[in-house]
């Protein structure tokens, strides 16, 4: 049987793809939807998996982390021997408590799983009242309390291991991004927790909570004049 070529009357250049605005529309909210399920999804996870961590699970797990040295200083013991005190006031988490130097250039603190909170020798310098000391001290406790190092150290790992999985190929910088927004507004959501607890915990020692904001309100005038420094 001969085969006899047939001429098409009309033929359409898809070589391009389809650029209509609908299509953009459509292929962008469907990766907000991905986005937002698996941030969700993944987010959700995380947080019941801190929340089902044993204390002795995490103590066991992070007391490995490097750490620095307590300092041999007046400020430094000063901060400690209030450390102490603060821990006798609530009823806490049963953690390996305990006070460190970071070895930063800033007025700063942190909370390291397993139960360190780490202070920088800046911070002891500029913060002079003690009261103000207990509220960034209770502070770090309160993260330590709601597991939020926790939380925070299991939902970035979950969600740049599903970013990476994803967008193996290149393509996940505005995916990036838009989980680094959404994970902005839950670390803010953490920091108000925080607060309200190192307030409850100032308020229980001292009687009132009259001063207790030096340290922020210092953050606060840095902030202003430095441009954004801190």
């Amino acid at each position: 049987m001969k085969f006899v070529p047939k001429q098409l009357r009309e033929t359409a250049d898809i070589s391009r793809g389809d650029r209509s605005l609908h299509s953009f529309l459509l292929n962008t909210l469907s990766v907000l939807i991905v986005l937002g399920l698996l941030y969700f999804g993944l987010g959700l996870l995380a947080d019941l998996t801190a929340e089902w961590l044993p204390e002795r699970w995490e103590v066991r797990i992070f007391s490995k982390l490097p750490e620095g040295e307590p300092e041999d200083s007046p400020r430094f013991d000063r901060a400690s021997a209030l450390f102490d005190a603060l821990l006798g006031t609530a009823e806490l988490r049963p953690l390996d408590y305990h006070l460190f130097l970071l070895e930063l250039d800033q007025p700063n603190a942190v909370a390291i799983p397993g139960g360190g909170v780490g202070i920088t020798a800046e911070l002891l310098e500029q913060v002079e009242s003690e009261i103000g000391l207990a509220t960034v001290l209770a502070h770090e406790l309160g993260h330590h309390q709601g597991r939020h190092n926790l939380k925070q150290l299991g939902r970035t790992l979950l969600l740049r291991s599903a970013l990476a999985l994803l967008f193996k190929g290149g393509g996940g910088s505005m995916a990036g991004i838009s989980l680094t927004l959404a994970e902005s507004s839950h670390s803010r959501h953490q920091e108000t927790e925080a607060d309200e607890f190192a307030l409850r915990m100032v308020r229980d020692h001292f009687g009132h909570t009259e001063g207790s904001l030096e340290f922020f309100e210092l953050i606060h005038e840095e902030y202003e004049s430095d441009g954004g420094k801190w």
